[in-house]
Parts: structure tokens; C-alpha cells; sequence
């Protein structure tokens, strides 16, 4: 399901109000596969990095609109619309224009066209939990609000 401009711009309107000011998060992660969302969150809670996970294009915009991660991770297959998209909206976005966005995917194919939509980066699937950590690490790491 896509909202239209309205609906959305009304639904961040409500969940703003609802939570309060903008917050900052280390990575926020638009994965819409729980299995990927349950190990992610656990290789980076026990790495000490906090994560906002949302399932959606449009999950995202709204959590960008709320939120000041340090990295943005995004599965190329998402069930709104292509991952892709993330990267175009955000790079236009004030304020948001060198966070890193790297791409979670299984194809190389689909690697190439993250890098062409702005993407920093990609970590392929399956990835190797200690190489991902490391990799996330080294993201944040270097990213300050």
C-alpha cells in the first residue's frame, strides 16, 4: 500500500505528536523480513549500537522525518516499493545529504544500481554476523550528529 502525499505528511503530523521531538538512533534499518530485522537487532544491541527498524519506503520516510541515524541499512526488496527510492528521496532531503545509505542485498546486479541511486555502500546476503557487526561498526563510527 502507498500513501499519497497528504496521508503521509498527516501520519508523520500524528506520530510526531504522539513521540515527541526528533531523535537521534545509530542505524535505522528498512528491512521488511523479521527473521532479517531479529538478527540484525541482535548483532547490533550486542554490539551496543542502537536500531529503529521499519518495514517500508514509507515506514522510513516517516522515521527519517523523526530521527538523525548515523546509518541508514535498506533491503532492496521491499514490499512498497524498490529500496532504490529510499536513497533518491533522502538525497535530496536538507541535512540528510552524506548520511551513509547502504544497500542489504543478496544480488550483485541490484548492488551496481544501489551505487548508480546514491547508495555509500552494500553488504551482500547472507552476511557473516562478525563481518557485519564490523562493518556497521565502522559506519558509525565515523558519522557525528
Amino acid at each position: 500500500m502507498t500513501m499519497n502525499p497528504m496521508e503521509l505528511e498527516s501520519a508523520w503530523s500524528a506520530r510526531r505528536q504522539a513521540r515527541g521531538t526528533a531523535k537521534h538512533v545509530d542505524v535505522c534499518l528498512v528491512e521488511d523480513d523479521p527473521s532479517n530485522i531479529s538478527m540484525v537487532r541482535f548483532l547490533l544491541e550486542s554490539a551496543s549500537i542502537g536500531l529503529l527498524a521499519v518495514d517500508s519506503c514509507e515506514g522510513a520516510i516517516l522515521a527519517l522525518r523523526e530521527t538523525r541515524p548515523r546509518l541508514l541499512l535498506v533491503d532492496l526488496g521491499l514490499p512498497d516499493r524498490s529500496g532504490l527510492e529510499i536513497a533518491r528521496v533522502v538525497r535530496g532531503w536538507y541535512g540528510y545529504p552524506h548520511i551513509p545509505i547502504v544497500a542489504l542485498t543478496a544480488s550483485a546486479e541490484k548492488a551496481g544500481a544501489a551505487w548508480r541511486a546514491g547508495f555509500s555502500g552494500f553488504i551482500a546476503k547472507p552476511f557473516v554476523p562478525k563481518t557485519f557487526q564490523t562493518m556497521v561498526k565502522s559506519w558509525v563510527s565515523v558519522q557525528t550528529h
